[in-house]
């Protein structure tokens, strides 16, 4: 799959991030769409994203849209 084919794939699949590849250091980064809460901070999420891949960017972002859903759901469970 080409570069731009896999930058079209990353922007539909994770909307609330702007996606830019850069062929040179051949790096994938994205960046979050919105501001992370205090509560997101605190967590360890990360408002940018740098990886050597396109997979590994996936990857990553899968897992900060993971983090994300657990600490809403925590957030749901433990609020008064």
């Amino acid at each position: 799959m080409t570069a731009q084919k896999q930058l079209a794939a990353l922007e539909q699949t994770f909307p609330g991030y702007r996606i830019n590849h850069d062929e040179v250091p051949g790096t994938w980064t994205a960046i979050r769409r919105a501001s992370l809460s205090e509560r997101e901070n605190d967590a360890n999420m990360e408002y940018v994203i740098t990886r050597l891949s396109p997979e590994a960017l996936a990857s990553a972002l899968s897992a900060q849209i993971e983090l994300a859903h657990r600490l809403r759901a925590t957030h749901i469970f433990t609020t008064p």
